[in-house]
């Protein structure tokens, strides 16, 4: 048997987002993501994971960046499972990773081999990236001509779903943030606390964000999506929640919550739930719309599985000056000498923040 890397109980889940949400921290995860985003890399760091096995290509070199790289300056092993044909069917696994090799522990039988798994270096990476990068024209081509294909093909229908949102008087005339899981979102998060615990604003989570925002010690006013990545836990808290629906009116949240005794209200929207969210905040007369964590991006969007963005062109140009983008904002803290934060003090006031 080849020398030990690690071995322990595994959770295996079809998508990461919501594995994540029932592991114990520490855990080894077995994944099913191809190309792992920065995001989910940022969430399985939060998660202190012991280490990632996938059962797809972790980085396929089709684009520009990698969430594995992340993963890897954190000290969390990425292997790749190859020559595979297993269909993993416990959720749980007592696995054991070899240099080479992954075992499964069968009660009575011993050790199964898997199949053989590929581990990542940085070297690894920086050739994929560059691989990504010399496609990116191409990657970046097509995905323009579909967003402004399904532009034009849901701008009818993208009018008429305006005319019938609701208008909600708590968002009129103040400062709204619509806030999404993206990449550092949570460390935006942290540094405008203060204002986000300020009466005068209003918060709208978009799925995930909001357990991330409850982390910081915000509670979001609402909380707005198909609700597939909020964990059970989150409905304990009192934001009022809005099922973002399918045009034909499906709504896999609105579902979701009724099975938790939740109430919700279902709202069909065409595009992204982060599109319906700032659409809201307009149509309210929000004083002004902050957006952080928001997909605006080529490469952002690929990464969620979209091959365009009409619905995101549409919204934005609709909004126009009412709308401003806050995402990364915590790069300001590197900015000069004197950085925004010092101890529990910044610029934007005090803060304090339970990380219980």
């Amino acid at each position: 048997m080849e020398k030990k890397r690690l071995a322990g109980k595994a959770y295996f889940g079809e998508i990461t987002k919501n594995l994540i949400h029932n592991i114990p921290s520490g855990a080894i995860v077995i994944l099913k993501h191809e190309d792992i985003d920065i995001v989910a890399a940022e969430d399985l760091v939060r998660k202190k994971v012991k280490a990632v096995i996938n059962t797809k290509t972790s980085v396929t070199g089709n684009l520009p960046r990698t969430g594995v790289l992340y993963l890897l300056q954190h000290g969390i092993p990425v292997f790749d499972l190859i020559n595979n044909e297993k269909t993993f069917l416990k959720q749980e696994i007592e696995i054991f990773v070899g240099s080479k090799v992954l075992l499964e522990k069968e009660t009575g039988k011993g050790w199964k081999l898997i199949g053989e798994v590929k581990e990542y270096t940085e070297r690894d990476l920086q050739e994929k990236i560059k691989q990504g990068q010399e496609k990116f024209s191409n990657l970046y081509s097509q995905f323009a001509i579909n967003s402004f294909n399904y532009a034009k093909e849901e701008m009818n229908i993208f009018l008429q779903a305006i005319e019938n949102l609701p208008s909600y008087w708590e968002l009129t005339g103040k400062q709204v943030f619509v806030i999404a899981r993206g990449e550092g979102v949570a460390r935006d998060i942290r540094l405008i606390r203060p204002i986000l615990t300020n009466p005068q604003a209003k918060v709208i989570a978009v799925d995930g964000a909001a357990s991330l925002l409850f982390q910081s010690n915000v509670k979001p006013d609402y909380i707005i999506g198909d609700m597939d990545s909020i964990p059970d836990n989150i409905v304990k808290y009192r934001s009022r929640f809005i099922s973002h629906s399918y045009m034909d009116g499906r709504s896999p949240g609105r579902d979701r919550l009724r099975a938790l005794s939740v109430d919700s209200e279902s709202i069909p929207f065409p595009g992204l739930s982060e599109d319906l969210a700032i659409m809201l905040a307009f149509r309210s007369k929000a004083e002004h719309i902050y957006t952080m964590g928001c997909r605006a991006s080529v490469t952002e969007l690929v990464e969620k599985g979209r091959k365009g963005m009409g619905s995101t062109l549409l919204t934005r140009m609709y909004v126009g000056d009412r709308l401003s983008d806050l995402k990364g904002i915590n790069r300001l803290m590197t900015i000069g000498e004197t950085p925004l934060f010092y101890g529990e003090k910044s610029y934007l006031g005090e803060y304090k923040i339970d990380e219980s």
